[in-house]
């Protein structure tokens, strides 16, 4: 079945011709959770280059802005693994605690934020060091983390207490939990920074916050719940994975509306746009594959065998 999945995929982007390699990234990392493993996919042909052994549970994956290295969050040993993408080696582990989930990148790539479930903390590392600098309370399980554009806040979806967490960069202290949807896992920021939105696992609204006041000011019926989601670089368009309707939906944001739903495959966990969004990948989790989405077609260009259970996908530019 993979393999009838990759060939799918690159007959797909051979048939669009230079489409999905416009502006794209040069390799996609992918975090397979129920294999042990990164697997590491050329992203104009979408041929897997190869495979790297890692503890158990590799759960999330960022890179550095610059592409020189990797982030990951390795639930089972309870550490987060850096990569030297030039070489694929890991170059520290760092110590963390109870089964690390997910991280965010600050901007300038300084920090790294990963989210401890069971502490109920977010640990800040120092990318200069790879060392921990701080550690966060927060609240019930602090679950995906986001930075803003301007570096200064942090959110945290907190699923169990139906409320974003919003830290405070630099005093590195909680200063407002927001009640939004059922089982907010995510919240992101738009490009300006004047408003963010939170997911809800649990129901289908994504609610919209004020940035500034910190007060939700709407909510979008979604017809779908959401978990994943990805933000378009010019703002107009939230991408949003349906885990349980196993599709993406186009929400434009000016409108307040769903514009589009996306057939993907079974389970989209998280997902992730290309620099330019011409490009959004998501980790589906049931059928060990990554669907690739063309943002302009609104549509499936390609669907890529991955490994088992994949949970997040990092985008390495040229």
């Amino acid at each position: 079945m993979r393999t009838r999945a990759l060939v799918f995929g690159v007959l797909a982007v051979l048939a669009l011709g230079s489409a999905p390699a416009a502006g794209g990234p040069a390799r996609l990392y992918v975090t397979n959770l129920g294999g042990q493993s990164l697997a590491v996919i050329d992203a104009v042909t979408l041929k897997p280059l190869r495979t790297i052994p890692t503890a158990p549970d590799p759960h999330f994956a960022v890179a550095t802005p610059d592409g020189k290295r990797l982030y990951v969050t390795m639930a089972g040993a309870d550490e987060v693994w850096v990569l030297d993408l030039a070489t694929d080696r890991t170059v520290a582990k760092i110590p963390l605690g109870l089964r690390p989930t997910h991280l965010a990148m600050a901007p300038g790539g300084q920090r790294v934020y990963a989210s401890l479930e069971t502490s109920q903390e977010v640990a800040v590392i120092g990318t200069a060091t790879n060392r921990v600098e701080a550690r966060i309370p927060t609240g019930p399980e602090p679950h995906i983390t986001s930075v803003s554009p301007d570096g200064k806040t942090v959110l945290v979806g907190g699923a169990e207490s139906h409320r974003i967490f919003v830290i405070d960069a630099a005093a590195r202290r909680v200063i407002e939990r927001v009640k939004v949807g059922f089982l907010p896992h995510l919240a992101l920021f738009a490009p300006d920074g004047r408003r963010f939105y939170a997911s809800s696992t649990g129901s289908n609204d994504l609610t919209v916050v004020d940035a500034q006041t910190r007060k939700p000011v709407a909510r979008i019926d979604l017809g779908l719940n959401s978990h994943g989601m990805a933000m378009a670089p010019d703002g107009r368009t939230l991408w949003v994975a349906s885990e349980v309707g196993h599709k993406v939906l186009a929400v434009d944001l000016a409108a307040g509306r769903v514009v589009a739903q996306i057939p993907v495959g079974k389970m989209p966990h998280t997902m992730v746009l290309s620099r330019d969004g011409a490009l959004a990948y998501t980790a589906n989790m049931e059928d060990n594959t990554i669907s690739v989405i063309s943002t302009a077609k609104r549509a499936v260009v390609a669907t890529v065998a991955a490994g088992k259970a994949p949970s997040s996908i990092a985008v390495v530019d040229p």
